[in-house]
């Protein structure tokens, strides 16, 4: 049902539980009949997931090794070029893109349907019902959605060390305190370190926004 146009979208739902509850199987006959109707957007990208499922797999390949490279950019991690995994799934979204502006959508509806597609692509939870065209929603998010559970967690300071009871070797005590002084600096550095990270990415999220919608409001001109 879900890559019928949409407009047969609720008869063949309806005539799809009428046809369950007639066999017995009232409980998924009820079921079916609550299933929502897909919004124009929605509805837009399940019609060409069905037409061509090799794109929309492309993409959410691209996706997964977004989110592993953006997994081993912020844990410090050697992986995947972060860069080029944002430049793959781009290319990947481009392809999804340039068929949904052949569907002569509205502007609003093309940017739903441009973000819920973006959306879809980046969310573990999402990438089944996006692989078989089964999305019902306009999703929303920023950017591209840096994952909180991706983040580290900021690590907590170390208390310093008690200091000895007195000694005569003041040179010594005087090291102790240098030590402790560095050992205060080098965590702060990495706290900020990983603070400079989120940033750089949430930086990468608004200009990849921000190309989407220049792309978009030229796409419309052409047309």
């Amino acid at each position: 049902m879900y890559g019928l146009p949409l407009s047969q979208f609720t008869a063949a739902r309806n005539e799809r539980a009428k046809a369950l509850k007639q066999k017995g199987e009232e409980e998924l006959a009820a079921t079916v009949a609550a299933l929502p109707k897909p919004t124009v957007s929605a509805g837009a990208l399940n019609e060409l997931v069905h037409e061509d499922p090799s794109e929309v797999r492309a993409l959410v390949q691209s996706g997964k090794r977004l989110r592993q490279a953006q997994e081993a950019a912020v844990s410090g991690k050697k992986g995947a070029d972060l860069n080029e995994a944002i430049k793959e799934h781009r290319v990947a979204l481009d392809a999804f893109e340039r068929d949904l502006r052949r569907r002569k959508l509205s502007a609003p509806t093309l940017d739903k349907a441009t973000q819920t597609l973006r959306v879809a692509s980046l969310d573990p939870e999402l990438w089944p019902l996006l692989e078989r065209g089964l999305l019902h929603e306009d999703l929303t998010s920023s950017g591209f959605g840096i994952d909180p559970g991706l983040v580290p967690a900021t690590p907590k300071k170390r208390a310093a060390p008690k200091a000895p009871p007195p000694k005569k070797d003041k040179r010594a005590e005087e090291r102790r305190r240098r030590a402790q002084r560095k050992l205060a600096e080098a965590e702060q550095a990495l706290e900020d370190a990983q603070r400079g990270a989120e940033r750089a990415l949430q930086d990468v999220e608004r200009a990849t926004a921000d190309v989407e919608k220049a792309r978009a409001a030229l796409a419309e001109l052409d047309d």
